[in-house]
């Protein structure tokens, strides 16, 4: 199980946040604390100053999620499984389950979070100039302030159309709304992100070569993150269209090799490990799946009690999430296993073990899949 910094449920939605979260709040903390408001109003004191930093990082990850759950309720409204929303190093995602099935769908949940956002800035914005703030040099005045520029800057730079950022996502509802192919929409929504990822680094670059600001290595950053999140934003969305009419078990290798749970480690070892070549073997008793084991299960066993221990009592027994039925969806098993971070899920026909399948199996199917289909096209 990955650790989370912290998580809790909200309307059923889990919200959690990365470790690598840690770093953005330390790196806002600070900037505020040493920078942006010392800068605003010099007559506070250092405790002042790191307790409205503090704020405005609790203030930040409320915005956040906030705009995160914005996309997450309005899309659970339209019909979409969306069940956890994640803080990381760069932000905030709302994780789709499934892509959205039509244009509209993707418009409308795309603008969920800026709109969200700009509401944000407004009310901070105008509570920042209420007189109970104490005036605008006043501490919570200024964190208040500082709030509602975020927010707005947060909705602004959100609606780039570059995907896979929510303007990409409203760029490539558009796309597929006025041509009708979701995969072409994709792409071209997708190299937009890319473009704005190489406008991000150069910039950064220019900025510290020729300023020597730290912020210029944030903006690099942001446009390695970008450029990644586009094209595999777009290598996802490819593989579940390509994987989207085929069953599970038709990509599961014929005559599957098991191993029987009633026979020992040290026939286990010569017999199938040896003998096959191969790391692991899914066991089963009859046609019941038991488990798998494999090179690091069977040399667990001491050498002395390899011919007396059957392979049942070393076998891995498989969670909930490792079984799927092999009638489903191979784009459903591409879904169970990138949500769990798993590499395989075992195929059960009613009681019977009908296979193994694998998401190497399912991104080279995929991908011969694609490729093939672009020579159509070409």
């Amino acid at each position: 199980m990955r650790p989370y910094l912290f998580s809790f449920k909200i309307g059923g939605v889990v919200v959690r946040a990365e470790p690598s979260w840690l770093f953005l709040a330390l790196l806002v903390g600070w900037s505020l604390a040493v920078g942006f408001f010392p800068d605003q109003n010099a007559a506070l004191g250092t405790s002042t100053y790191v307790f409205m930093a503090i704020l405005g990082v609790f203030g930040l990850t409320f915005s956040i999620i906030a705009h995160e759950l914005a996309h997450t309720f309005v899309g659970r409204a339209l019909g979409m499984p969306i069940n956890r929303v994640t803080l990381f190093m760069f932000g905030g995602a709302a994780e789709l389950e499934e892509e959205p099935k039509s244009p509209m769908i993707e418009l409308v949940m795309a603008l969920a979070g800026p709109l969200m956002s700009l509401f944000l800035a407004l009310v901070f914005s105008q509570l920042a100039m209420l007189d109970l703030a104490g005036g605008p040099q006043a501490p919570l005045a200024m964190v208040l302030a500082y709030l509602g520029l975020i927010n707005l800057l947060l909705g602004l730079f959100n609606m780039l159309p570059a995907f896979p950022l929510d303007g990409g996502r409203v760029l490539r509802a558009l796309i597929w709304l006025l041509g009708g192919d979701r995969r072409k929409a994709t792409r071209w929504a997708s190299l937009a992100g890319e473009g704005f990822a190489v406008f991000f680094i150069l910039a950064g670059i220019y900025v510290l070569i020729s300023t020597g600001s730290l912020a210029g290595l944030w903006w690099v950053l942001i446009g390695f993150f970008l450029r990644g999140a586009a094209k595999s934003s777009r290598v996802e969305l490819e593989t579940r269209l390509a994987l989207g009419d085929i069953a599970a078990i038709d990509l599961v290798t014929p005559d599957i090799e098991t191993a029987d749970a009633g026979m020992t480690v040290a026939d286990f070892i010569a017999d199938k490990l040896v003998r096959h070549h191969r790391d692991w073997f899914a066991v089963t008793d009859g046609e019941r799946l038991v488990g798998r084991a494999g090179l690091a299960e069977a040399q667990a066993v001491p050498l002395g009690a390899r011919a007396t221990t059957r392979l049942s009592a070393i076998a891995i027994k498989p969670g909930v999430n490792d079984i799927l039925p092999a009638r489903a969806g191979a784009d459903r098993a591409f879904a169970q296993m990138q949500k769990h971070h798993l590499l395989r899920v075992y195929l059960l026909d009613g009681e019977r073990f009908a296979g193994t399948l694998s998401m190497a199996d399912l991104l080279e199917y995929a991908r011969l899949r694609n490729l093939f289909a672009d020579a159509r096209l070409g």
